[in-house]
């Protein structure tokens, strides 16, 4: 946390969010090109380079590890899986029902999954 203000206290993360609304020009809006539009400082850079890093695929990247854990202890399960994508998280929760090939799952003619998600189910799926 950064100074407080009117006290409240500030986070980088709110600072962040009222930026990007003020840039996008549009009250209430948010632009979330964050990725494609800024450059690290020196700081981020720094702080990527001493990052503690494993391999995810294998099980031993620490910081994959962390939020797993914390996400699990959070929702008070025994464990939790990180995917970097809602496509893989849909895939595999539809996977997880509909094992067996051939299966069948029916959803809406307007429903993200049949319409945005490139047919995963199917060619994924059987």
């Amino acid at each position: 946390m950064t100074a407080l203000r009117n006290g409240r206290s500030r986070s980088p993360l709110r600072d962040a969010a009222a930026k990007a609304a003020a840039a996008s020009g549009q009250p209430g809006q948010v632009d979330l090109r964050s990725d494609t539009v800024t450059k690290p400082t020196e700081a981020m850079r720094v702080a990527m380079a001493s990052a503690d890093v494993g391999d995810d695929v294998f099980g031993d990247d620490p910081t994959v590890i962390a939020l797993q854990a914390r996400t699990a202890a959070h929702f008070g399960f025994e464990a939790a899986l990180f995917v970097p994508t809602g496509t893989m998280g849909n895939l595999i929760c539809v996977l997880a029902h509909c094992w067996q090939r051939g299966s069948e799952i029916i959803v809406g003619d307007r429903a993200h999954i049949h319409i945005w998600e490139q047919g995963g189910c199917a060619q994924f799926g059987g």
